[in-house]
């Protein structure tokens, strides 16, 4: 059985007479499957469910990160209305030459959790109403591949790919709070740096927080992308560091 995300802040946790499927609160943030709700709208990866600030696999090995990914998650509501920003990013070693499984989307997830879980009792007890889904988790390369779908292909299924990729931008600039997951990861053209660029600016100015993951430090993004958009990022979001092995060869992260 999927667990319940809100078991934790939940009073009736447990309680056999009012825990179950059919709980209300349940059903707006997991849906009956438990991976539906506004969590299934969000689009985070099903190897992350259950993830939470409170069980993060890398306390020992980042303890600075640790700390700050706490401090995010406490005042989860308070850090998003002020559109406070993170960018978690990986420092290479010589064992991690790439610095992958370091525990950075892990983090951005358990933010983007807890974020979720703090939005659904603001629901249910009438505080706050989700009127669309408050939070995205967004793979940057996906992204990418959805702009560049829109150019190939036969002209209805540009048609189509251009369609779905407005539409998903749309969500991007009007979510609550954002995940970038992996950006960095590959170089890209002038026109789909503009369009990443209009993303990221546009929430800037709309002071919405979004959550970057890298495998490089900001310097290099500017290599990568461009220095507007580094500068954007800078601007928008606290640099945090994480090193390490790569848990996920272990099946860890």
């Amino acid at each position: 059985m999927v667990k319940c995300l809100l078991r934790v802040k939940c009073k009736q946790a447990g309680n056999p007479a009012l825990c179950g499927p059919l709980c209300y609160a349940f059903l707006k943030l997991q849906g009956e499957s438990g991976s539906g709700g506004i969590w299934g709208l969000a689009g985070i990866p099903k190897a992350y469910t259950g993830v939470s600030a409170r069980e993060l696999p890398f306390e020992q090995e980042n303890p600075v990160a640790y700390a700050a990914v706490q401090k995010y998650c406490v005042d989860v509501l308070g850090k998003v209305a002020k559109g406070c920003g993170l960018y978690l990013f990986s420092i290479p070693q010589s064992d991690n030459a790439k610095g992958t499984g370091t525990g950075k989307t892990t983090a951005a997830v358990a933010i983007l959790n807890e974020f979720l879980v703090a939005r659904t009792i603001e629901h249910v007890t009438k505080q706050r109403r989700i009127e669309e889904v408050p939070a995205l988790f967004v793979n940057a390369s996906k992204y990418q591949n959805s702009f560049n779908a829109q150019f190939r292909g036969t002209p209805e299924m540009q048609q189509t790919a251009s369609a779905q990729y407005y539409r998903l931008k749309e969500r991007m600039l009007k979510a609550e709070l954002l995940v970038l997951d992996d950006i960095g990861v590959r170089e890209a053209t002038e026109a789909y740096r503009s369009e990443f660029y209009e993303v990221i600016d546009g929430r800037a100015i709309d002071e919405m927080s979004t959550i970057y993951t890298s495998n490089v430090p900001l310097t290099d993004i500017a290599g990568l992308l461009d220095d507007r958009i580094a500068s954007r990022i800078e601007g928008a979001a606290i640099p945090i560091s994480f090193r390490g092995v790569d848990h996920r060869k272990a099946g860890l992260y």
